[in-house]
């Protein structure tokens, strides 16, 4: 019985253990894939965009290899369009036939297909050879043939655009309208003269289209009434439209860039409580209304905006961030230790085997005072970058030695000491002896007049040694071949990124080293003795017994 119950237990538990489980990770799955699209589009974007940049500044050849890569990596039919204008405006109309060829393949429903078979036919008759009439005759009016069709002049609105149309939920029918000259507006249900119906089919959907105007119409879908937006569509450019079709209009596409690659950008989220919306350059679709844009980066000033979007509107904002008024130093040096002090005051110490020390300081120019035990203390200006980390490295040059000038003083002072003191003695040997020679006591041979005359020599003896001695201690406290200390100053650096060094789930957990050292070791049998150790397992359990002898 207990046997059954606790098999009950167990089952109930991994089904529950299931169930939470399942659950955030069709969430995860589900968010994956948005974030997947995304990606793709802007993939896609940036292959389009710089493709079109470079036709539009003239060098063909670079333009036709963008859209070669992006028709490589994402093959839609609008890169092999854009590429065969390439090569048709470098003189190339082999590759040209062969990319609009190639487009008619994959896309042989294009809107434009009948317009793209025309260039083909004219860069056909620009390449086949010129008949020849015969030798000494003239060819007749009947026999000059229909004339060829005139090569197409491209300029910069050649260019394809890939044009991608969604709806929540998916499978709606779509449709898109191109406008003609002189058109009136579109009217859902009218006659619509002017208007040319390009595209039919069900979301989500892509196309190729021309630069004009267009309107796009998503039929009734199920219980949801009909949607529509018109749009402007851009020579080389991706357009992605998005309908939500419970509210009946369709979502717009906002693109935010910055001066600075890799911005965080946060869309309505000022306090930041949710992960950042992307990175710049960024784009994705968003309810349409007022939205609130935080732009921030490490070393510049967090940028507050607002931005309108309508239905269905194509928004780009494009912001300018400005560095702090700050910077930081980051200093090291090749001794074991370096005081650091700034514009007179300290403000840590540095340590070999340490990170180095990085302060914050004031842009501009400040003075940078380091200091080491034995060492000579460098002293200079440096000019602190605005957000930004100048990184320092301290070359301190040991202090040259002064034991040579210690020991010549030293030896100079003992040697003027006792030259000032036997020279006090043979002057006072001196006045007796004048005093006796006076008085008419003095005897002829005095041993007095010997010793005065030694002190006098070795008083003067003294003086010169010491005199020397004196020179070249000055001459040894002054004399310094070594160089000065110095820096070297590194290019500035964008500060560290916090975001860059978030903790992953191993770091979260408990350390496995830690619990392997706390557990208990078995005695070694080399240490000698006896041991016991418990082996258990699931059906039984024993003693291990051993030892060395």
């Amino acid at each position: 019985m207990r046997t059954a119950v606790r098999r009950w237990w167990w089952s109930l538990g991994l089904l529950t253990l299931a169930l939470v489980c399942l659950v955030p990770a069709s969430n995860a799955s589900a968010q994956g894939s948005v974030d997947a699209t995304g990606q793709k589009l802007d993939s896609i974007r940036r292959y389009m965009e710089k493709g079109q940049g470079l036709y539009v500044a003239g060098d063909y050849t670079a333009a036709a290899a963008q859209f070669e890569a992006g028709y490589a990596q994402h093959p839609y039919s609008a890169f092999l369009f854009n590429a065969g204008v390439c090569y048709q405006k470098q003189g190339d109309n082999s590759k040209a036939l062969e990319r609009f060829r190639e487009y008619l393949r994959v896309d042989p429903s294009a809107p434009d297909a009948e317009k793209v078979r025309a260039r083909i036919a004219s860069l056909e008759a620009a390449a086949a050879p010129v008949g020849d009439a015969g030798v000494g005759e003239d060819a007749g009016p009947g026999d000059a043939g229909a004339a060829t069709p005139p090569l197409p002049s491209d300029d910069q609105d050649a260019m394809r655009s890939l044009v991608v149309v969604e709806t929540d939920p998916p499978g709606a029918p779509v449709v898109l309208y191109e406008r003609g000259a002189g058109a009136a507006p579109f009217k859902v249900g009218g006659e619509n003269p002017g208007w040319t119906q390009v595209f039919s089919g069900t979301s989500p959907s892509e196309t190729s289209l021309a630069v004009g105007r267009y309107q796009i119409v998503v039929e009734k879908f199920r219980d949801f009434n009909v949607s529509q937006t018109n749009i402007d569509v851009l020579a080389g450019h991706v357009h992605h439209f998005k309908a939500n079709l419970s509210q009946g209009a369709f979502m717009a596409f906002l693109r935010v860039s910055a001066n600075v690659r890799g911005a965080y950008v946060y869309l309505d989220d000022r306090a930041k409580k949710r992960p950042e919306w992307g990175t710049t350059p960024y784009g994705a679709l968003v309810p349409s209304g007022e939205r609130e844009v935080l732009v921030e980066a490490p070393g510049f000033q967090p940028l507050l905006t607002k931005v309108q979007v309508k239905h269905g509107e194509q928004k780009e904002l494009e912001v300018t961030l400005r560095r702090v008024d700050y910077g930081t130093i980051r200093v090291d040096a090749n001794a074991p230790d370096a005081k650091i002090a700034i514009d007179e005051k300290p403000v840590g110490v540095w340590r070999s085997g340490e990170e180095p020390l990085e302060v914050k300081l004031s842009s501009g120019r400040h003075k940078l005072t380091i200091e080491s035990s034995g060492r000579k203390t460098y002293e200079g200006e440096i000019d602190v970058p605005k957000g930004q980390t100048l990184p320092i490295r301290a070359n301190l040059i040991p202090k040259y030695p002064r034991g040579a000038a210690w020991t010549q003083a030293v030896i100079g002072a003992v040697v003027l000491g006792a030259s000032i003191y036997v020279g006090t003695e043979s002057d006072r040997l001196h006045d007796e002896l004048v005093a006796d020679r006076e008085a008419g006591v003095l005897e002829e041979g005095d041993e007095r007049i010997t010793r005065g005359q030694i002190f006098a020599i070795g008083a003067d003896a003294g003086f010169v040694v010491s005199g020397v001695l004196g020179v070249l201690a000055v001459y040894n406290f002054l004399k310094d071949p070594l160089p000065d200390s110095s820096i070297k100053q590194g290019k500035p650096v964008e500060f560290r990124d916090p975001k860059q060094a978030r903790p992953s789930a191993r770091r979260l957990l408990p350390s496995r080293v830690a619990r392997e050292e706390r557990a208990p070791k078995r005695p070694s049998a080399e240490a000698g003795g006896l041991y016991v150790t418990p082996q258990i397992s699931g059906q039984s359990g024993w003693l291990l017994f051993g030892g060395s002898f």
